[in-house]
């Protein structure tokens, strides 16, 4: 895994020096749709109707149930093969 994961399973954390934001001018906005999409496996999915949550702080990443609930380890799968060719290539 790529990432790390909090103690209580809740929050996947993805940090690297590579991450980049707006190129072909994509917003945060568009990132996080074209994530949700990509983490369901469906192109209708829409980020805020999801219970998906995802932040960016500078080179950092996190993403979380809106529910509180754990991540599975499916799920964390997903989500560390997902962030970085999303994040790292666009």
């Amino acid at each position: 895994m790529r990432g790390t994961v909090s103690t209580d399973q809740r929050v996947y954390h993805y940090e690297s020096p590579f991450l980049k934001q707006g190129e072909h001018g994509l917003t945060l906005s568009q990132l996080r749709a074209q994530f949700i999409k990509e983490l369901l496996n469906n192109p209708r999915a829409k980020y805020v109707t999801e219970n998906y949550a995802l932040e960016k702080e500078q080179r950092r990443i996190n993403v979380w149930k809106k529910d509180g609930k754990t991540l599975s380890e499916d799920e964390l799968s997903r989500i560390d093969t997902i962030i970085p060719r999303i994040f790292e290539t666009n």
